[in-house]
């Protein structure tokens, strides 16, 4: 009876570790590589200019201080007008850390913005790397 909670013990143990091994090497990756956030913010219509003149405020700061940040774009809709829209993009998973705990971020994303936000949904993506098309991109024509 011991002998078969033990071999049970032993394969449930075994199948945990099967799937924890690929989250903490999916971590890994993800460390190095680039890392894409699509936010949305749902506003009132009457808060839309305040909320963009945040927003174009965090992403001068962004752009001006951070090297890690390849884009930060800010998109408007013409089929949800109280919607705003972000694209940002990091060299890596530190890179956006940083960029989360800048004095900036605080300020504005942290502190200022959130009276004016009904809703938000944050998708954060990493981007699939094709190795045959390394170098294709950045060619000059």
């Amino acid at each position: 009876m011991k002998q078969q909670i033990f071999k049970i013990a032993l394969v449930a143990l075994a199948i945990a570790l099967i799937n924890v091994s690929p989250s903490l090497a999916q971590v890994t990756l993800n460390d190095e590589k680039g890392v894409v956030l699509f936010v949305e913010f749902e506003l009132d219509q009457k808060n839309m200019e305040t909320a963009l003149a945040l927003l174009k405020e965090m992403q001068i700061r962004t752009l001006e201080n951070e090297e890690g940040c390849i884009a930060y774009d800010i998109l408007l809709s013409d089929e949800q007008p109280n919607k705003i829209f972000l694209y940002e993009n990091y060299e890596n998973t530190q890179a956006q850390k940083k960029h989360n705990n800048s004095p900036y971020y605080k300020e504005i994303v942290s502190n200022k913005l959130p009276r004016y936000i009904k809703g938000s949904k944050i998708i954060k993506l990493y981007p699939v790397v094709n190795e045959e098309l390394e170098g294709f991109i950045d060619e000059e024509p």
